[in-house]
Order: structure tokens, then C-alpha cells, then sequence
């Protein structure tokens, strides 16, 4: 019987679906019934090529096709040379003999590292994917849905033409790792945020647009020469993997846990059904960067879905470069969050009609950093596009420039977008550079400002004048997909983009114009992490603490001692043991929680740190069970360790532990307790891995309470919380400087004399009281009205007490 052989996308397994009509003709086969009986799971088929001599041999495990041919993986048809539309007789194979012993080899040395990072899920997933195999054949194997794997069959026992898996197949792999010279070219980098600097900016006819550099990432030149990276040299990034060894480690071993199990659900970087993709990059040299670290744009870490202060392993990428390509689409693309109890989905390319709908409707004038988050922005998308189709006039002949089927808008922001990488390239090397070589997906990350939004959502250029619109800056992302034909099974993983030689207007693909296989797909969505942003210290003006002056350089320096290798280097060195950590004490109102996200400021930003901030208020876990409180803890020093160098703020510590004193054998007080033996035990096993071991932290560790005597003696011995910072009631001189930081902050205009004479009449008040905004907000009128009225500090107050 003859039949066409179709190659699908969709199926994750080596299986092939057959038509109804097939499986009814097979059915009133005299040998069928007995062939099934034999492998009572599958049936082995042979497809004879029509037109040659070619043989493939399936098989078939009850799957129905969607049409009147055998539908197979593309994959699978790939690894076996089935070429799609190849017309075929079917026949039953009635006897195969099992395997008891097989030998296979993942085909490429990154096969192997995925395998390594999978080597339980890919044994589980085998029978359940494969049955069939013969000596060198190549088969993919399906991992977390869209991660596959290649392997080669090296040898089978018995020898045989095809041999099938059972339960109780012996199935042995050879590792394949890299030559010495590449593993030398590998780095472990830290992520940074991509400095503004980097941004290319350009002008078109009053539209500003801003080009976020997606296919370049930066590193430090002397990072580069430490591990023989170069700079315009094509690297794969791909997110650490959180270590899966937990199973291994005692119960009661907290840290050994944390840097296993809950370092996924803490981070936000976890697999839950889907493995962390990787993207191929421009590596380009840049002083900007800090040693030790990568610099990438956030659109970047998202579709790594990665958080900032990740750790990345960037490696030289090994270059297919393929010339033709089959389509092109460029689509409207946001990344959606999804939430740790929810699963994540597949990248399936597509955005519902719901969030499409709901966009056009509700969202058109939504802007702001998150404009790409969430919901597909597909109005501002086709907006911002028509505005620069109007507004722009081509410099150079219309003719020239046209690209046929696509806006004209659109052609602009895709121009943009090479002119700017090819710029960030010739900068770095400082030679020319004509042509950017591109992965099978590459994202285009746009801010678009000058333009104006009505109150009905539609878009002008800021050069129209019209009283009703306002200027906003809009965020739009584009995902660039490649489609290719394969060459006898084998993917390119580059294609190289140039300006034609003859017409600089026209955009070539490998060696095709762009425009002529280029379409417009609908908006896509890429799953992604949420975000950890425990503390908000953007805003603070550290400099402006001037009541804070003395307490604050020594928590600063202490955090140093902790934070820094070096210093570690020297306390291992030395065999002195490191110092503890830091203790805010004082009433409330005192600054404490402003001193410690001023430390958390400064070390944020201090280059030779960039440390990682995981603000813990504890005062909100204290209603909670002490398993929630402990595996809350758990999962915040998780999140510290993955992201290291880290500061882990403890707020109101004592809310959640019990001193001696006040133990009283209650129940209350056996749970406090508990958790206060449980940080005693997390802090020291810390300090004895990082001892140990150079891949723990370093963290260091603050905490505040009201008062010394709120926190237990064994809590604050020598190397846990040793290190005692005091803070009084602010006094007349740290109240004005309070008063002084809160009203810059706020940007009103009152004087100096007028805060320190507020300040010296507000006795009894704390930092909590003069931050409250109807409070300042009398002091301001109470400047205003000063010497009008000559009102009296005690009318404030009065004021104040009515919370009016």
C-alpha cells in the first residue's frame, strides 16, 4: 500500500500516526493480530521509498494521523533522512527480538551537557518516546517539552537490523565532552544591568527611538582575556542550573537543601515543565562592565528568564551558517509571567485572541517600562508603525527604499535596529562592520518617545499640536523568527543579515532579500520569571542621610569585609575565622530600616561588589506557622546564594524569634524559639560551606530589633549577629534631618530654618511620624503660611493628632 509521509510539528516522540484507512487495512491483515500480539505495545513498520531503494523502519504505538498520510516528527524525520512528502510502501514487520544491552552516544558535545543536567528525566522519557532502533541511527529525545536531545546508536545486542526497547534494556551512554581548548573558553559571569549608555539612540523626523541592543551582550575586556573570550565573537548563554542534589543531603542539613530543591521555587529561574533556553550573542568589549560580570539588556534576561545578579555560562558558539532560508516572520511579542503554583507553558508562538482583544481595547495608551510584560501590545505595536509611515519621508529615492508588503513604519524600526548593532559592533572593534550574523530567533527591543497619546488611545507625532495629547515613551518588542528547510537532517544555527551591495536600502537575508520571504506573524508570548524586587532603593539619595552619617560608613564597611573574595581569601589564608554580621538596634522611629536600605543602596551599586539586595520583612511572616516562617526563610537565603555576592536585610527581626528571657514554655514561645534555633543553625552551616567551599556566597547577613535584649545571647555571639549598631530617638537634630530628607524627596521647597524650628517643637516624635505624608504636608503649609499668620507649631500638632 502506498502513502504519502508527512512531517509534522507537535509530536514530542519517535512514533509515527497513521491514517484510518491504513490502520483498517492492517487490521484485516492476517499477520497483523500476531504482530501485535508479539509486541503487544507497537507495531514495527517498514516504509519502502517508491521511487528508490531507500528503507525506514517505524514504529506505530495507536496514534491516528490529522490526514490521509503517516505523520512523523520533523525531528525524528530529520535524525532518520525522511524527507517530508516522500511517497512510501507500507509494510508489517512481525518478528523483532529485544535488546538486552545498547550502547548510545549524544551526537554533539551540547547534547552531552544537557544530558548531564538531565540524566534521570532523559532514562524515564526513553521508553516512552522510542522503541525501535537499529546500529548509527541518530534519534532525538524529548526533555521539559521543547529541550532536545541527539543521540547516536553505537552498538545493540544482539546484532541485529533493528532491535526494540523493553523494560529491562540495559542502556549504557558514552559521554562526549569537549576538547581541553574549549573547555578553557568557558565562563561562569554574573549578570549586570545594561548601562543606558549602551542604548543607540537616533531621530526620524521628530520621533525619537531608542534601540535596546538584544543580540549583543558586553563584557569587560580584561574578563574576556581571562578566559580567551574575544570581543565580536558569536556565544551561547545559558542560565546556571540550580543544583539538583538535595535528594543526596541529610534532612537536617537547611543549607545543603536550599542550594538543591528550593533554590528553583526561590529564585524564580526554575524549570516547572520547561528548561531554560539558551541565545547566541555578540560578545563585545565594553569598560562599562564590571569584571566578573555580563551585561545584557532586561528584554535579554527575560527571554532567558533569568534575574539580574544571575549567574550565566557563556561559551564560544560553533557556527552552521546557512545561506538560504525558507520564511521569515516578524511578530508583536511579550513575555508572560507566570506564578510559582502555576505551570509554565510552552513558547508555542502564539497570543490568545482574548489578550489581543483586550490590548486593542483597554490598553493602547498603557506605557511604562512593563509595556512588553503580561499582555501583547499589539495597538501600540500597529500605532507607533503607522505614526513613522506618516510622519517619515525616505531620504533616498521612494522606489528604492520600498520594501513591497511591508509598512513602511516597520521597515524603518527594522533598519534601526541593524544600523544600531552594527554600530555597538564597529565601536567595540573599531573597524567597520557590515553584516550581523543571527540565531533561528532574535528579539528587537524598541522605546519609541515623541509621540503623543489622546485620551482615546490614539497616537500623533509630538510635532502635531494638539492641547488634548500627551507625550509618552512606548516599549514595544518584536520576535524575528527563521525558518529553514534542513540539509539531510542537520539545522543551521546562523544566518548572516547585510545590506545588498548594490542597493543600500535593501536588507539581504543570506544571500535573499529580506522583504520578499519576510511576514508578519500574529503577537507571540515567551514564558518568563518574576521578577525579585524585595527593596526598592532606586529612589533614595544616599547622600542625603545626614543624621545617619556616623552609623552608616561602619555598616558599609562591615558588608565590605563580608562581601568581598579578597577578604575572604585573607581570613581562609590566616585561619582567622570571618567576622559576624550586623545588628541594628533601636526604638521605633529610630532609622533603622532606612539605615539598613541605605547600606543595601551603596552596596548595590558599589563596582566592586554589585551586590544582590533580599529585603526580608519579618514583621509580615509573623502571623504565619512556623513551617511557612522557616521555609520562607529558606527560600530567601536561596535566593542570596544563587545571586551572590548578596545582603540579606532581616527588617524587625525580633518579631519572629523569642529571647530567653521571655520564654516562658508557652506555645507561642516553643515555635519562636524554634525558629530562633533555626537561624542560629542556617548562619553557622553557611560559614562553615563557605569555608569549605568556593562556590558558597558570599552573604552577609542584617538584621534589625528594637532592642539588644530582644534577640537571644546565642544569637548574637561572636560570628552570628556580633557586630551592634545603636540608633537613639532621633533628637531636634536628627528630626530636622529627617524632616529635610522626606521634603527633598517630595521635591517641596522649605527652608531650612523652617524645618529645624518644626523639628525643635516636635519632641516625642519618631522618624515613622514625620515621614507621614498629611503630617508634611502641614509643615509645607505651615512654611507657606509662617509669616502671614504666624501659626504655631502646637496647631500642627493639633492637626496632626486629628489625622486630617
Amino acid at each position: 500500500m502506498e502513502l504519502e509521509v508527512r512531517t509534522v510539528g507537535g509530536m514530542e516522540n519517535c512514533f509515527v500516526s497513521l491514517p484510518l484507512v491504513l490502520i483498517q487495512t492492517l487490521e484485516r491483515r492476517p499477520g497483523f493480530a500476531s504482530a501485535m500480539d508479539r509486541l503487544s505495545e507497537i507495531l514495527v513498520l517498514e516504509l519502502r521509498n517508491s521511487s528508490s531503494d531507500e528503507v525506514w523502519t517505524v514504529s506505530w504505538s495507536g496514534a491516528t494521523s490529522t490526514s490521509s498520510a503517516i505523520e512523523v516528527s520533523k525531528q525524528f524525520a530529520d535524525c532518520i533522512s525522511l524527507p517530508d512528502c516522500t511517497t512510501v510502501q507500507v509494510r508489517a514487520v512481525s518478528s523483532v527480538p529485544n535488546a538486552t544491552e545498547v550502547l548510545i552516544e549524544p551526537y554533539s558535545e551540547d547534547d552531552w551537557e544537557v544530558l548531564e543536567l538531565n540524566a534521570e528525566i532523559a532514562e524515564a522519557a526513553m521508553l516512552n518516546q522510542l522503541r525501535i532502533i537499529h546500529e548509527a541511527m541518530r534519534f532525538p529525545l524529548w526533555l521539559h517539552g521543547r529541550t532536545v536531545v541527539t543521540f547516536r546508536v553505537v552498538s545493540t545486542s544482539p546484532k541485529c537490523g533493528v532491535v526494540q526497547l523493553v523494560h529491562g534494556t540495559e542502556v549504557e551512554v558514552f559521554s562526549k565532552t569537549r576538547k581541553k581548548f574549549m573547555d578553557s573558553r568557558k565562563a561562569m559571569l554574573r549578570v549586570q544591568d545594561l548601562d543606558k549608555r549602551l542604548i543607540y539612540n537616533s531621530n526620524c523626523t521628530g520621533i525619537e527611538i531608542r534601540v535596546v541592543p538584544t543580540s549583543v551582550a558586553f563584557i569587560h575586556p580584561q574578563t574576556a582575556k581571562s578566559f580567551s573570550l574575544n570581543s565580536l565573537e558569536l556565544v551561547s548563554i545559558m542560565p546556571r542550573s540550580s543544583r539538583k542534589d538535595s535528594g543526596q543531603r541529610s534532612e537536617n542539613n537547611d543549607l545543603g537543601k536550599l542550594k538543591g530543591s528550593t533554590a528553583e521555587a526561590n529564585s524564580g529561574e526554575r524549570n516547572n515543565g520547561e528548561k531554560n533556553q539558551p541565545t547566541i550573542v555578540y560578545l563585545l568589549n565594553s569598560n562599562l562592565v564590571n569584571e566578573g560580570h555580563i551585561m545584557m539588556a532586561r528584554s535579554l534576561r527575560l527571554y532567558l528568564r533569568i534575574n539580574l545578579h544571575s549567574w550565566v555560562l557563556v561559551k564560544p558558539q560553533n557556527v552552521n551558517l546557512k545561506v538560504d532560508f525558507s520564511s521569515a516572520s516578524l511578530s508583536p511579542c511579550y513575555f508572560k509571567v507566570y506564578e510559582d503554583d502555576v505551570p509554565l507553558a510552552k513558547n508555542d508562538l502564539k497570543a490568545s485572541d482574548i489578550h489581543r482583544s483586550v490590548k486593542r481595547k483597554n490598553m493602547v495608551g498603557k506605557t511604562s517600562s512593563l509595556s512588553f510584560m503580561d499582555v501583547a501590545n499589539v495597538s501600540a505595536h500597529e500605532q507607533v508603525v503607522d505614526v513613522l509611515t506618516r510622519e517619515s519621508s525616505c531620504r533616498e529615492d521612494e522606489d528604492a527604499c520600498h520594501l513591497p508588503s511591508v509598512k513602511k513604519g516597520l521597515q524603518i524600526l527594522f533598519r534601526e535596529w541593524f544600523f544600531a548593532h552594527l554600530n555597538a559592533m564597529a565601536s567595540s572593534v573599531g573597524t567597520e562592520v557590515n553584516s550581523v550574523l543571527l540565531g533561528n530567533q532574535s528579539l528587537l527591543h524598541f522605546e519609541v518617545s515623541g509621540l503623543k497619546f489622546g485620551t482615546k488611545g490614539n497616537i500623533k507625532s509630538a510635532s502635531v499640536n494638539a492641547s488634548e495629547y500627551t507625550t509618552k515613551t512606548v516599549e514595544i518588542l518584536y520576535a524575528m523568527t527563521i525558518f529553514e528547510e534542513p540539509l539531510q537532517g542537520v539545522f543551521s544555527n546562523a544566518f548572516k543579515l547585510s545590506f545588498d551591495e548594490q542597493n543600500k536600502c535593501v536588507i539581504n537575508l543570506g544571500g535573499v532579500e529580506l522583504s520578499k520571504r519576510l511576514h508578519f506573524g500574529d503577537p507571540v508570548s515567551f514564558s518568563t520569571i518574576k521578577e525579585k524586587t524585595y527593596v526598592e532603593v532606586d529612589s533614595l539619595d544616599v547622600s542625603s542621610l545626614s543624621w545617619l552619617d556616623e552609623s552608616l560608613p561602619n555598616v558599609i564597611n562591615r558588608i565590605k569585609v563580608l562581601l568581598s573574595p579578597r577578604a575572604g581569601v585573607w581570613f581562609g589564608t590566616h585561619n582567622i575565622p570571618l567576622p559576624g554580621h550586623i545588628l541594628i538596634c533601636g526604638p521605633p522611629g529610630s532609622g533603622k530600616t532606612l539605615l539598613a536600605r541605605a547600606a543595601a543602596k551603596f552596596l548595590q551599586e558599589y563596582d566592586d561588589l554589585l551586590a544582590h539586595v533580599v529585603f526580608v520583612c519579618c514583621s509580615q511572616l509573623a502571623s504565619e506557622k512556623v513551617q511557612t516562617i522557616r521555609q520562607s526563610l529558606l527560600n530567601y537565603v536561596s535566593e542570596a546564594l544563587e545571586h551572590a555576592p548578596s545582603l540579606i536585610v532581616f527588617d524587625d527581626l525580633d518579631s519572629i524569634i523569642l529571647s530567653t528571657s521571655e520564654s516562658e514554655g508557652s506555645q507561642l514561645s516553643a515555635s519562636m524559639s524554634a525558629i530562633t534555633e533555626f537561624l542560629i543553625d542556617m548562619i553557622d552551616e553557611y560559614e562553615e560551606k563557605r569555608k569549605s567551599s568556593c562556590q558558597v556566597g558570599p552573604i552577609a547577613f542584617v538584621a534589625s530589633v528594637q532592642t539588644l535584649d530582644k534577640i537571644p545571647q546565642s544569637l548574637r555571639s561572636s560570628g552570628r549577629f556580633d557586630f551592634h549598631v545603636e540608633l537613639p530617638a532621633p533628637a531636634a537634630l536628627e528630626r530636622a534631618a529627617i524632616l529635610k530628607h522626606e521634603v527633598q524627596r517630595r521635591a517641596l521647597d522649605c527652608s531650612d530654618v523652617t524645618l529645624q524650628d518644626i523639628a525643635s517643637k516636635c519632641d516625642g516624635y519618631d522618624a515613622y511620624d514625620l515621614v507621614r505624608s498629611h503630617f508634611l504636608l502641614c509643615c509645607y503649609f505651615y512654611f507657606l503660611l509662617l509669616n502671614i499668620l504666624r501659626i504655631d507649631i502646637n496647631v500642627i500638632r493639633a492637626i496632626d493628632s486629628t489625622n486630617c
